[in-house]
């Protein structure tokens, strides 16, 4: 394959990190080939895991669909340099996506989560912008794009369900799922959880990636959006090509979501700086460049067989609907509840004293 107009770069490890990690991972880069595939995208898709540390390496492991052939290359990064580069952290994101970027050949290079599942219309969105690029007010080569993404509700991906299923689930309700943004509480759209942060690949270089200062978790966004702002256009992507990036849900239902960076997730976190930030914040050994690291490839050996989308058993449809209506009924009572526990408390006691009532009634009869 030629040099692809995207590289996806992610990481991750082979743990179970607060659950599913596996199941999230294998989903979402099947989903993201797949997607591809549908938007005839594909041969212009690279997909890089830098696996950080993992014991048992992610290529051995992950069940992936055919498209993932030739398209998906681990950077595995093995765990007596994980060791030493993580220092005191528990997994340094910055490290890691920087050793990715490094060996990615894509024109433009886009971050994502290894939870998050790229939609279909993003790839076609994107192929559109980029006949109209000309006509923009921005240059798309020198700007820093970002999307905020949307979530699928841990009601439904705590389940792990199988990959067809999980397809129709986003077709179904793509554009009903909550949008995961920081201007609820005042702050600029990067600042939000990234659904995708995208930019030409010679910026990725110049810049020298994330700060590998930040070896803890946050904020790694948000320092490079003010860095690359010294020279870049910050560009709200969402307007040009949707919100289509959905987040594989890992809190529980009942967890609020201002809690999530709190109590609810205890670690150690990146200091916020906003001040004397340098454009090129690394040494030119970023991306652990000296280290002998290898990129494998997946092969058709360690594919799994793809689903057709159009067949589906009558008793199948079914069930899957009778789930994803249950998922979603319960979710909109757990934010119900998360947003008034005074009034559920309240209506809980008043059917119990209504219950005790009745119970009376009928045992004096």
């Amino acid at each position: 394959m030629s040099n692809p107009l995207i590289s996806l770069i992610l990481c991750s490890r082979n743990d179970s990190y607060m659950g599913n990690s596996r199941w999230r991972l294998e989903t979402s880069i099947n989903l993201a080939l797949l997607n591809a595939r549908d938007a005839n995208f594909l041969d212009k898709l690279e997909i890089i895991v830098s696996d950080w540390g993992s014991e048992v390496p992610l290529s051995e492991v992950l069940n992936l669909v055919p498209e993932a052939e030739g398209r998906v290359k681990f950077v595995y990064v093995p765990p007596d340099i994980a060791k030493v580069e993580q220092k005191d952290s528990k997994f340094p994101e910055v490290i890691a996506l920087n050793a990715a970027v490094r060996r990615a050949s894509g024109e433009y290079i886009g971050r994502i989560d290894n939870d998050t599942i790229v939609g279909d219309e993003f790839f076609r969105n994107f192929i559109s912008v980029l006949k109209k690029k000309n006509k923009l007010w921005f240059d798309l080569e020198t700007s820093f794009l970002f999307v905020e993404r949307r979530s699928v509700p841990y009601r439904f991906s705590s389940k792990s369900y199988n990959l067809l299923w999980t397809y129709k689930y986003i077709k179904h309700f793509s554009n009903s799922l909550m949008i995961e943004s920081a201007r609820e509480w005042g702050f600029p759209f990067w600042w939000s959880p990234v659904g995708i942060m995208l930019f030409n690949r010679k910026i990725w270089q110049n810049c020298r990636g994330y700060d590998e200062k930040l070896i803890y978790w946050g904020w790694m966004e948000g320092d490079m959006a003010l860095r690359l702002n010294q020279k870049h256009h910050l560009i709200d992507f969402k307007d040009l090509v949707g919100n289509n990036f959905y987040h594989l849900e890992h809190y529980p239902s009942m967890t609020h979501y201002k809690d999530r960076n709190g109590p609810a997730t205890p670690r150690k976190k990146n200091v916020i700086n906003t001040e004397g930030l340098k454009y090129s914040a690394n040494e030119d050994g970023w991306g652990l460049k000296s280290k002998m690291i290898k990129l494998n490839t997946i092969h058709e050996s360690h594919c799994v067989k793809p689903f057709n989308s159009e067949k589906q058993l009558l008793h199948d449809k079914i069930i899957m609907n009778i789930i994803f209506l249950k998922c979603n009924i319960l979710r909109k009572i757990d934010l119900l509840f998360i947003s008034d526990i005074n009034f559920f408390i309240r209506s809980q006691n008043f059917f119990k004293i209504l219950l005790g009532r009745l119970k009376k009634v009928i045992f004096s009869l």
